[in-house]
């Protein structure tokens, strides 16, 4: 059978131009895959939240968490509500409960029980979703509306809480019963940690800000050093005010504005200026939670709003 010359060299050419066309694609892909990624940042989106002492206002905010699918959650000192609030900031449930006189930290877990601690009562109260209380935690500590005591759980139920004055964790199995009762030491016997708050990691481990030795310790979930996150000899200056997510390790400095990132193993990632949206003086640094949609919320107290930040990493 002959071959038509024409519809050869029409099958050549095809030939040489698919190859062509999947060579340039290779190359396309060579080079999006070896591009560098771009640089950590952060950009501000926007604020919610509208003063008042009612259900779904903020009249003295003490502290924000988020849980599994970035829902926030704030625990207001003033009006004695817990709120909660789709990822816009519109209300979704506000209680109170006669018991809680003064509502302080707050967290979440991953099967949405609601934690929060109330230093007046020396209790931890845990809610269901839905708000009805469940469970509460007597601790054997002092009382007093001086006083703070901040709580975190672990995605094993694993809950602590910290009374700072007493530089003392109560940690508490998922049954809810008191496992131990420990003093946090660095990384040789005696060293004293003058713990300020506590956070847990993705994978259990306790982290402790350690505001006036300007670092962060790191403990296993039975309370054994893992390691510390030190800022000294640079600019920063660690408040107490921190979180702790897959992404990284996000603190706030005392001054109060400037953002401070490390990734979980303690590699610097960015500082940030958040002064253009919470002002240039000196203010007391604001409670901060890290959503799993890559965004931090700043809880900005004296202006009675959340103030909503995305990042990249």
């Amino acid at each position: 059978m002959r071959t038509d010359k024409k519809t050869l060299f029409s099958a050549v050419i095809v030939g040489l131009l698919a190859c062509s066309l999947t060579s340039c694609s290779r190359s396309a892909t060579s080079a999006e895959a070896s591009a560098p990624p771009p640089p950590p940042s952060i950009s501000y989106v926007g604020s919610w939240g509208a003063h008042g002492d009612g259900p779904g206002q903020l009249d003295e905010p003490a502290s924000i968490a988020t849980d599994g699918v970035g829902k926030a959650y704030i625990a207001d000192a003033g009006s004695r509500f817990i709120h909660k609030f789709d990822t816009d900031g519109t209300p979704l449930l506000s209680f109170q409960d006669d018991s809680l006189k003064q509502p302080e930290s707050i967290t979440v877990d991953s099967g949405g029980a609601i934690y929060v601690t109330d230093p007046l009562s020396a209790s931890t109260f845990v809610y269901f979703p839905n708000g009805d209380r469940y469970k509460r935690l007597r601790l054997n500590t002092h009382s007093s509306s001086e006083d703070v005591l901040v709580v975190a759980v672990g995605d094993d139920g694993i809950v602590h809480v910290l009374d700072p004055d007493a530089g003392r964790i109560f940690t508490f199995n998922a049954r809810f019963r008191l496992a131990r009762s420990w003093q946090p030491a660095a990384s040789a016997p005696n060293v004293a940690v003058k713990p300020r708050s506590v956070a847990v990691g993705p994978d259990g481990t306790l982290y402790v800000a350690d505001p006036r030795e300007n670092r962060i310790v790191k403990f296993t979930a039975d309370a054994h050093f893992a390691g510390e996150l030190d800022a000294s000899g640079t600019t920063r200056r660690l408040s107490e005010e921190f979180a702790v997510s897959p992404s990284g390790i996000f603190a706030m400095d005392t001054d109060g504005r400037t953002l401070h990132v490390w990734s979980l193993d303690g590699q610097p990632k960015l500082d940030a200026d958040l002064a253009p949206q919470l002002g240039q003086g000196g203010r007391l640094a604001p409670s901060i939670a890290i959503s799993p949609r890559k965004e931090l919320l700043v809880l900005d107290a004296p202006e009675s709003r959340v103030l909503r930040y995305r990042f990249n990493f």
